[in-house]
Order: C-alpha cells, then sequence, then structure tokens
C-alpha cells in the first residue's frame, strides 16, 4: 500500500495537471476560445482526443511504470512543440515542462521502489504494465508520417516542427533504456533497437483500434465524462451566482 509521503506526492501531480488544464485554456482564450466552450464541445462529441483518459488504472502499482511512459512521451513532445511558431504556447508549454519534470522524476521513483521493496506479484504488476502502456503511448504521438505529413497544416505554419515518427524514435532512444535499468524485461517482439536500420523497431499500433477509441471513447471514457457532467451541474448554481453577482462601489 502506498505510504502517505507518497501520496502526498500524488496528489501534488494531480494538482499540477489541474493547473497545466488552466494554462492551455488561457492559451485556447487568447485564440478567442472560452474555456466552457472547449470543455462543452468534448461533451457534446464535437472535440475527439486521443487521451490517456481513455484508460485508468487498475492497481498502485501499474502507476508508476505507466506514468513513467507518460511524462516522458509528453516531455519529449513539449520539447518539439516548444520550438513551434506560436509563441503564446510555446511559452506555456515552457512553464509545464518543468512540472512534468517533477512528475517524471516521481514516476522513476515509484516504480524503482515497487521493483526493489515490493514481492513478486508487485514487480510482476510493474512488467505487465510496462507491456500494456507501451503499445498505447506509442499510438499518442499519432499516425505514422505517411498518413500526416504531406497535407497537415500544422507543419505548414510552423506549429509543429516534428514528425510523429521522428518524435516516437526519440522518445523510445530516451525511455527504453530507463526501463532496462530499472531491471525491467523488455519484448524483443514489442520493441528492439535495429543496428543495421539505425532505429528502434516496434509492434505497429493498432489504428483501426485506435481510431475507433477517439470516436467511441476508450474503457475510461465514460467514467471521465460523468464526473465532469457532475462536476459542472453541482457547481452551476455557484458559478452563475459569481457571475451576476452585483458589484458594489468602493
Amino acid at each position: 500500500m502506498p505510504t502517505y509521503h507518497r501520496k502526498q506526492m500524488l496528489v501534488a501531480k494531480v494538482q499540477d495537471e489541474v493547473g497545466h488544464g488552466h494554462v492551455m485554456a488561457r492559451v485556447a482564450e487568447d485564440l478567442g476560445l472560452s474555456r466552457e466552450q472547449v470543455v462543452d464541445d468534448f461533451l457534446t462529441g464535437k472535440t475527439k482526443l486521443l487521451s490517456i483518459f481513455h484508460y485508468g488504472f487498475d492497481l498502485w502499482e501499474e502507476i508508476g511504470p505507466a506514468a513513467l511512459l507518460m511524462n516522458s512521451a509528453a516531455i519529449v513532445q513539449f520539447q518539439s512543440l516548444e520550438q513551434g511558431t506560436y509563441l503564446p504556447y510555446a511559452r506555456a508549454l515552457r512553464k509545464i515542462e518543468k512540472e512534468e519534470s517533477f512528475h517524471y522524476h516521481h514516476a522513476l521513483d515509484l516504480t524503482h521502489e515497487v521493483l526493489t521493496t515490493g514481492t513478486d506479484e508487485q514487480r510482476a504488476v510493474v512488467q505487465d504494465a510496462f507491456e500494456v502502456w507501451l503499445p498505447r503511448m506509442l499510438a499518442y504521438f499519432g499516425p505514422p508520417d505517411s498518413d500526416t505529413v504531406a497535407e497537415n497544416t500544422m507543419y505548414k505554419l510552423g506549429l509543429k516542427v516534428d514528425s510523429n515518427d521522428s518524435l516516437r524514435q526519440r522518445w523510445l532512444d530516451k525511455i527504453i533504456p530507463v526501463f532496462e535499468q530499472l531491471g525491467v524485461d523488455v519484448p524483443h517482439e514489442l520493441v528492439h533497437f535495429d543496428e543495421s536500420l539505425g532505429e528502434w523497431v516496434y509492434a505497429t499500433p493498432d489504428w483501426e483500434e485506435t481510431n475507433a477509441m477517439i470516436k467511441e471513447g476508450g474503457p475510461r471514457a465514460a467514467d471521465w465524462e460523468a464526473l465532469l457532467r457532475e462536476s459542472f451541474s453541482r457547481n452551476a448554481p455557484y458559478k452563475h451566482a459569481a457571475l451576476n453577482a452585483d458589484v458594489v462601489p468602493v
């Protein structure tokens, strides 16, 4: 079971993530889209997302390796996107990156703790989590370049400077050695470095399944949407009161 200290660190990470959402909402507002509209578009199905929140965690020991994969992938993405042409977005990402570094090291420490002090069953959970979440994160970087680069407006405008495949390779360069050093077995059929090609070869994500998840939602998507709707409903009276309060002159 997690210690009180470990729970505090996880709560701090959650608090950071809420802050990241507010930062991105401000960027959207600068572009003329209110945060209410962002959320409403998501809840009505107008906006479709490839998000890790389509999934959830079943066991405490799963959080470390899964978050280690997620946070390292996010850092690689952000380091690339901050080189783009829209400076408010780039500045926001630089701020977020500093906190993602804490999240990365927390996940690394948690994974190491389970592997060094946990039971055989707990270590097996870490191994299984790595094998389950790695394919999900490979898909997180998006479709292969052959399907995206040619007509993608983000590349043409300079908002995105690195292709999906190059970012995937860059991420694998960084994260696979980390798991190997931790003692996690990296199945050859899942991912391996091909010396002749000079790049990582990985099991191709099931893009049909990924696209279906984006359109219809993943295994935990309905849970997250329900929480969001309940929060909006519960807080609606307070929001109404705040927006309609009389201003008393000083």
